[in-house]
């Protein structure tokens, strides 16, 4: 059980996606058990404010796939920013004098932190352009369980309109925000989480221009969906390492995280082009 000063901590993960449209985290999933060790998690102080949390997947050893609002907020990239992938990213905690203490220790550390170019706060919602990367300062390389790199891999360019109809019916999200019912608990919170759901529509559009946010479901019969914590994690085609989207905001109704998810397509000119001039300039790969 989590002491006092644990759970204290935890309130403050959360303020990024209680305060803004924002989500992130998997409810009514199940624990990852290790098939997902690429995709870790994200601590950060933004404007003087913080830590936040949110989620992530290595595409690259020293790049970290995520959302735009992980990264920066009101013209500024985050003040400093920590990335684990510990199956519980409370793991240890208790065991050190200080919370600086512990993420030196435990957390890997980050170079820089780079937002989409066109990245504005949701200023021109609903084209968010809600995606950036995390550069580490040393290359990280997760493995499987069969001792194999795994890196998360990007899509064909509009990939998500070549799917038909039983093919948008699988969809693995992986993070590690807040589980639970209604209302999500935190009990687990800080744990990777995986879930199912469903691809409802290629291009949502809310409002003209709506075209990059893909409308996942989030629903407890289905298995899985988004919550509070699991911003900019992975929306894996079926059980692949393909990511087609990353978790962007949703509709949290008086606080509990049901309603359809909003993630951000990685199928689209805009993500890739930001993504492979990243990956050209950081590793060489494309």
């Amino acid at each position: 059980m989590r002491n006092k000063k644990i759970a204290i901590l935890l309130v403050t993960f959360v303020l990024l996606l209680v305060t803004v449209i924002p989500v992130a985290a998997i409810t009514w999933g199940e624990p990852d058990n290790g098939e997902h060790p690429h995709v870790g998690t994200l601590l950060f102080v933004q404007n003087g404010v913080g830590y936040y949390s949110c989620t992530g997947t290595m595409i690259a050893p020293s790049v970290m796939l995520t959302a735009g609002h992980c990264v920066e907020e009101n013209g500024n990239i985050n003040d400093v920013t920590y990335v684990r992938f510990a199956e519980d990213a409370m793991a240890s905690y208790g065991d050190y004098s200080s919370t600086q203490e512990w993420l030196n220790k435990e957390w890997l550390a980050v170079k820089t932190v780079i937002p989409h170019p066109k990245f504005d706060d949701y200023a021109k919602f609903p084209m968010t352009y809600d995606v950036g990367v995390v550069i580490l300062k040393k290359p990280y390389y997760p493995k499987d369980s069969n001792g194999n790199f795994v890196f998360g891999e990007l899509p064909e360019l509009y990939f998500l309109e070549g799917l038909t109809g039983v093919e948008k019916n699988h969809f693995t999200v992986v993070g590690y925000g807040m589980q639970g019912t209604l209302p999500p608990f935190y009990q687990d919170d800080y744990a990777r989480y995986k879930g199912i759901v469903k691809l409802l529509e290629v291009s949502s559009y809310l409002t003209a221009g709506g075209e990059a946010n893909a409308k996942f479901s989030n629903n407890q019969g289905i298995g899985g969906g988004t919550c509070y914590g699991d911003s900019g994690g992975p929306t894996f085609f079926k059980d692949t390492n393909l990511i087609v989207a990353v978790t962007s905001f949703g509709w949290a109704k008086n606080g509990n995280c049901i309603g359809n998810d909003y993630n951000y397509r990685m199928d689209i000119p805009d993500a890739l082009d930001f993504l492979y001039d990243i990956l050209n300039k950081y590793s060489g790969k494309r």
